[in-house]
């Protein structure tokens, strides 16, 4: 009892990101309310999210009193386990043209979700295994490969925004774990390559009439996501369709002015302009910009910064190397999540669906989300050795 006592005051100690969290979540209920209110099929989501809500800060809790280094023990078998849930989705019926969801008991979850936590913690446990191989480009290459398995089958869903994800929390455990940096500019410099490689492809050379030996035919990327990358680079391409999303998002945004139009009152988003079936989730910034003007936006963004800021705190006065990999691997999921959506509705990344951390509509990532929280709370709790006082 005393030991649950110690680790509820370790919790109560980081009482401030706790009201974050929780503000984070309020204004995402306020912003969906705003966006649905009007959509008779999507009337129950700002209930269903408050449910969500209130599931997830119980797993928090949860997982925040469970010791960190019992999850990372078990880490291997939950990378197993998202992996092959990750597999049974193939075996589900597809939904809205991707496969992502497991139905079951009449209870939906994506398993994309679950299998970003389940990598950090494998992720973690490899990197401490091999602590003292750092230096070596293997132990790179084998971290690449041990986040290619989940990425692959996450991108054949097709889900390119949740896949991308994993990456960049690779690189940035490798690069706290200790890994050379010349190794670890290896695969940024491939995908800058990538970056000006596709500008190319996609914006020069497949112009009409410009003749080239290239077949535009891209096999691993699906027709829908290779034409969202060419709206992304030259909107007008499709300002009726694809363009259109992007065009409104950004007029959604800039038109809640200094002091927003109010609470359900974004005329952007209640006539429909800003399109139904995304700005509850994907496009949520754009309602919160415009219902509640520079401030909300700002604050928004100032919320998720200070959830950021808290995870590296964390990691830095971790006792051990595992609890600062796991602090940071959430840091960058979140950071990775943040910067691509809030981004996407500023046409400085394409368009892809990827949701705001706290703020989006989606059960799932909401609950994962807090619970990855959860382990950043339990690296805080467990910074000291409870069980010797």
């Amino acid at each position: 009892m005393r030991l649950l006592l110690r680790k509820l005051a370790g919790v109560g100690s980081a009482f401030p990101i706790l009201l974050i969290l929780l503000a984070l979540c309020t204004l995402g209920y306020l912003a969906i309310t705003s966006a649905t209110f009007l959509n008779e099929r999507l009337q129950d989501a700002p209930v269903t999210q408050l449910k969500y809500a209130i599931a997830g800060f119980m797993v928090f809790l949860a997982v925040a009193l469970t010791p960190y280094r019992l999850l990372v023990r078990i880490s291997p078998f939950l990378y197993f386990v998202g992996v092959v849930l990750l597999v049974a989705v193939f075996l589900a019926h597809a939904s809205h043209g991707a496969q992502s969801w497991i139905r079951v008991a009449g209870f939906s979850f994506e398993p994309a979700e679950f299998a970003k936590v389940a990598f950090i913690l494998a992720l973690a446990w490899f990197l401490r295994l091999r602590e003292k191989h750092m230096h070596r480009f293997l132990t790179v290459l084998l971290a690449w490969l041990i986040t290619a398995v989940p990425f692959l089958l996450i991108l054949k869903q097709p889900a390119l925004g949740t896949a991308s994800v994993f990456f960049p929390i690779c690189f940035a455990m490798l690069f706290v774990a200790g890994a050379r940096l010349h190794h670890l500019l290896i695969p940024i410099a491939l995908v800058a390559s990538v970056m000006v490689f596709a500008y190319y492809w996609f914006h020069v050379w497949d112009k009409p009439g410009h003749v080239t030996v290239f077949n535009h035919e891209v096999r691993f990327l699906k027709d829908f996501q290779v034409y969202r990358i060419k709206v992304f680079f030259d909107p007008e391409l499709d300002p009726q369709g694809a363009g259109w999303q992007i065009d409104q998002a950004m007029l959604a945004l800039g038109s809640g002015g200094w002091e927003g139009k109010g609470w359900r009152q974004g005329t952007e988003t209640v006539l429909g302009y800003l399109p139904r079936n995304t700005s509850y989730n994907d496009l949520i910034f754009p309602v919160i910009g415009e219902n509640f003007g520079f401030p909300g936006a700002a604050g928004l963004i100032i919320c998720e910064g200070l959830v950021l800021i808290w995870c590296v705190t964390v990691a830095a006065r971790s006792r051990d190397k595992t609890g600062a990999l796991i602090a940071v691997g959430v840091m960058a999921m979140l950071f990775s999540h943040i910067f691509v959506n809030i981004g996407m509705t500023m046409e400085v990344v394409p368009i892809t669906g990827i949701p705001l951390p706290f703020v989006s509509y989606g059960g799932t990532f909401l609950i994962v989300c807090l619970a990855a929280m959860g382990l950043v709370q339990s690296v805080w709790v467990h910074h000291k050795n409870l069980e010797r006082l």
